[in-house]
């Protein structure tokens, strides 16, 4: 599996910019993602700021703040192509069980971070969200030097619960078909 240092993009271009913007200020960009030979999936793109409450005593964000970060990308993944209301009147929840964190760049103030979230793997009852954060191009209105370096990499690992039994569900049939077509997998 090789890792890109910048954010991904599809070879010809087929990102569609819907432009939300959300509560928080962030930004979310979502498109289907090809490349020639790789199976067709769905990549998002949330855009945030990093602010002075964001840092730790150290000058540089905290810890514990990506993983709000990354959670702000995957509800924009999910909003964006699940039909939450009916999962929930259906009984089904989306619940994480398992996370593999990797840091590998300090962001610090008014660092712009671009939150990358894709479907990677799906089991027959579990799924992994791979997620990235990479520096922006801009900081403070200008160009960032070490703009697109990785600051981040993390793996959510999320089974599908019935709030009944408490139990984790196969990802077959119906709801199987739906997350198969947004699994985008990594370019080799």
């Amino acid at each position: 599996m090789q890792h890109d240092s910048n954010p991904p993009q599809a070879a010809d271009g087929t990102y569609t910019d819907v432009g939300t913007r959300t509560d928080l200020g962030t930004r979310t960009d979502v498109g289907t993602h090809t490349d020639a030979g790789n199976h067709a999936g769905v990549v998002s793109r949330t855009t945030l700021t990093v602010r002075g409450y964001h840092l730790d005593g150290y000058g540089h964000v905290n810890n514990a703040r990506y993983l709000e970060f990354y959670e702000e990308g995957r509800w924009e993944f999910m909003l964006a192509h699940l039909d939450l209301a009916a999962l929930k009147r259906e009984g089904i929840a989306m619940v994480a069980v398992n996370l593999n964190l990797d840091w590998h760049y300090p962001a610090t103030v008014h660092d712009e971070l671009v939150i990358t979230t894709r479907l990677a793997e799906l089991g027959r009852r579990k799924m992994i969200m791979r997620q990235e954060i990479h520096l922006g191009e801009r900081r403070m209105g200008e160009v960032h030097p070490r703009s697109g370096a990785l600051v981040s990499r993390a793996d959510f690992t999320f089974v599908l619960m019935n709030t009944d039994t408490g139990r984790a569900m196969p990802l077959d049939g119906e709801i199987g078909a739906l997350l198969g077509a947004l699994v985008s997998e990594e370019t080799a």
